[in-house]
């Protein structure tokens, strides 16, 4: 189905998509990891610098992540933003999995005085390796200039054909 000429659509099968599905695992990673960390103790002040740091990234992420699959939800990255939404992807992906690689350095350290911190530290790690995967997917989709099959496998949207072209006149 072509969803870039219907303009703002409700897209269910975004979410069984590639993009879809890893923001769904990333909102999950970023909920967990807000919810370990938010609910363990504050020892003493060195953990709740530490502690504050990792709720700020993910919470962050939490946000954002919530409202790209929104976007993409609502095919708005088909009708604004076609050829740089892969960039934008990319860079938001890029950031947030090196701000969460450190954050989740940081809150293992503390992981020692309670097992929550740690648990969090496993989900900010996995929601790292799951923004990686999407950074590199979306790097893919903006090497290969958004051809049709890239398109069609990672959107499932099939791009309108291009223009005609006009006989040039001989003279």
């Amino acid at each position: 189905m072509d969803y870039e000429s219907k303009g703002v659509t409700c897209r269910v099968d975004y979410i069984r998509s590639i993009p879809g599905i890893l923001k769904i695992i990333e909102l999950f990673c970023d909920l967990l990891g807000t919810a370990l960390a938010g609910a363990g103790p504050a020892v003493d002040s060195v953990t709740t610098g530490q502690r504050g740091f990792f709720l700020f990234v993910s919470i962050v992420a939490l946000i954002i992540t919530t409202v790209l699959l929104v976007l993409g939800l609502l095919n708005i990255h088909n009708v604004f933003l076609t050829g740089r939404w892969p960039i934008i992807e990319f860079c938001w992906c890029a950031f947030i999995s090196l701000f969460y690689f450190i954050a989740s350095i940081v809150i293992a350290t503390v992981g020692k005085y309670d097992g929550r911190f740690g648990a969090a530290a496993f989900f900010g790690f996995a929601a790292f390796i799951t923004y990686v995967a999407e950074a590199v997917l979306q790097f893919r989709a903006y090497r290969s200039g958004g051809s049709q099959g890239q398109r069609e496998q990672q959107y499932g949207v099939n791009p309108p054909p291009p223009p005609p072209t006009r006989p040039q006149p001989t003279y």
